[in-house]
Formats: structure tokens, C-alpha cells, sequence
């Protein structure tokens, strides 16, 4: 019988089996998507790659969009369920699913995502100021034209006309990555790190950077390095995986109806630089650091509550 025939693996097979699996999933999907995307939008990503190009004249965002969709079930969704059959004998229990959170900690984690946002700020100001020495200029230059890549086709996606615009960009830039990255990151990496080390502190660290190095957005590393940290201890301290999904879900929608109600011209452009302006940085990021404090604090003290 295969499933958890893996449970008494090494944590370190573990993560080659799920890389593998992470891989492969991928490939499946890329493949099936692309069948579909003939069959759908009568786009052969095979014989005209062009179609994918997001600088290009006739690129399609519906078929980009629905590419992403494609892309993060293959990578992040079906992943985590097929290595939590094979390395645990309930799936739902190894992915921290089973359980259901108290309506305090949800909200808050809603309030922590919130207060975070000029601290996170404070982080991308920092890290948008990054330098590497002389001898890697090639190596920043090259990160640097990624992030204008990446800030292209995040611009191109965040164009919304109308409601049903913005609700496709919720379900697409906030459900899914949620759901997904938080399934495979907090679900399945940081308990195989965690293991590893012995140390849960280091597995939800070690997780962080590999959940922001995945972005391949090297100046903001940084903050979304932080965001993970922030997801990897509401996941320990709730013990439930709906926790850190909400707070990301609430971190990503928030991004997309700004983006929405400023392109709409109901809310002033430098909103979304809340405490990123050069005079307030500082003392919004710090003031949202001491408030985060308090409510993580406060987080971890209904946690040791629940368990006396």
C-alpha cells in the first residue's frame, strides 16, 4: 500500500521525493494546459511562443491568466496532497487542514496583516536600496531587469476595467497563491526543514527565503522573506493552515482591489506606498513594528492559554 509509505523516510528523502513530485506535477500540468489552450484559445504555445510574450503586440492576457491558473495548480496545489499520501497516513492532518482555528485567531490574523503593511514598506524601501559590489554588477543588473520584467506583467494583470475584471484578478493574484504557496510552503516545506534541523525557528526561516527567492524579485526579498516568517508562526501557533491561507489571502486581495478602486480613480495613487514615502518610513515602520509586536504577542499568548 503506498500511502505513508514514505513516513519513515529521512526528512532529507523527503524533500528530494517532493521536489520530484513538485517537478513532475508541473510538467503534467504545463502540458495538459497547453492542450487546453489550443483547444480553448487556439493558441500552439509550440510553434508560436510569441503568444506568451508579455512585451509583445499580440500577447493575450486571458491566455496569460489562464496560463498562471495552470502554473500554480502544477506547482503549489496538486503537489502538497500527493506528498502528504505518501509520507503520512491522513493527508488532511499532515497538511494542518483538519483543524478548525477559533474566530479570534483568524481576526487576528487579519489585524496582523494589516498593521504589517508599513513595516513591510519599510523592508522594500530598505531592499530597493541594495548594492552588491563592483565584481557582481553583471549579477545586479541582470536581477534588476528581472524585477522590471516582473513589475511589466504584474502592471498588465492588474489592469481592471470592471467588477468581474477585478473578481478574476482576486480569484487568480489572491485565492489560488494562497491556497497553493501556503499548501506547499507552510504545508509541506517548513515541517520537512523543521524536521531537519530540529529546530521549528530555522524551518519556518529556511522556508521564507526559498517561499521569496521563488518570486525571483530580489529587491523584494526582503519583505515577502518577512511575510513568510509572519506565516510560518501563525501556522505553529494556530496549528491550523487556514490561518497563514487567510492572511495571505487578505495580504494579496488587498493589493488587487487598491490597485482596482486607484486605476478606478476612487482612492489617491500613493496609497499603496502607505508609510513608503521618504519622511515616514521610518517612524510608520516602527510604530507598525511595536503594534505587530502586541498582536503576535498576543497571538502566542492565547496559543499557551488553549494548550494549559
Amino acid at each position: 500500500m503506498l500511502k505513508g509509505s514514505l513516513s519513515h523516510y529521512s526528512p532529507l528523502s523527503q524533500l528530494m521525493m517532493s521536489l520530484l513530485v513538485v517537478v513532475g506535477s508541473f510538467m503534467l500540468c504545463m502540458f495538459a494546459g497547453s492542450v487546453l489552450a489550443y483547444l480553448i484559445f487556439d493558441v500552439n504555445i509550440f510553434t508560436d511562443a510569441t503568444s506568451l510574450d508579455i512585451n509583445g503586440d499580440s500577447v493575450n492576457l486571458s491566455v496569460l491568466k489562464f496560463y498562471q491558473v495552470i502554473y500554480s495548480t502544477g506547482m503549489f496545489i496538486i503537489p502538497p496532497f500527493i506528498i502528504a499520501y505518501f509520507v503520512h497516513n491522513k493527508i488532511l492532518s499532515y497538511l494542518f487542514l483538519d483543524k478548525k482555528s477559533s474566530a479570534s485567531q483568524y481576526i487576528f490574523a487579519i489585524l496582523i496583516i494589516v498593521v504589517a503593511l508599513p513595516a513591510i514598506n519599510l523592508l522594500a524601501d530598505i531592499n530597493s536600496h541594495l548594492q552588491l559590489p563592483e565584481f557582481l554588477s553583471g549579477v545586479e543588473e541582470w536581477m534588476r531587469n528581472s524585477e522590471d520584467q516582473a513589475e511589466i506583467i504584474t502592471k498588465k494583470f492588474l489592469v481592471m476595467e470592471t467588477p468581474f475584471d477585478l473578481l478574476v484578478n482576486l480569484i487568480l493574484i489572491a485565492v489560488i497563491p494562497a491556497l497553493g504557496e501556503e499548501l506547499l510552503f507552510r504545508g509541506v516545506i517548513q515541517r520537512i526543514f523543521s524536521n531537519m534541523t530540529k529546530n521549528v525557528h530555522w524551518g519556518i526561516i529556511i522556508t521564507a527565503f526559498l517561499f521569496a527567492a521563488l518570486h525571483m524579485q530580489f529587491f523584494g526579498l526582503l519583505p515577502r522573506m518577512a511575510m513568510g516568517i509572519l506565516f510560518g508562526y501563525l501556522l505553529v501557533w494556530t496549528k491550523s493552515l487556514w490561518v497563514p491561507i487567510l492572511a495571505h489571502l487578505i495580504n494579496n486581495g488587498m493589493a488587487v482591489c487598491m490597485s482596482y478602486f486607484i486605476y478606478k480613480g476612487k482612492l489617491p495613487e500613493d496609497i499603496e506606498n502607505f508609510g513608503g514615502d521618504n519622511t515616514s518610513v521610518w517612524i510608520s515602520g516602527f510604530i507598525s513594528m511595536i503594534l505587530l509586536s502586541i498582536l503576535l504577542f498576543s497571538l502566542y499568548g492565547s496559543r499557551e492559554r488553549q494548550n494549559e
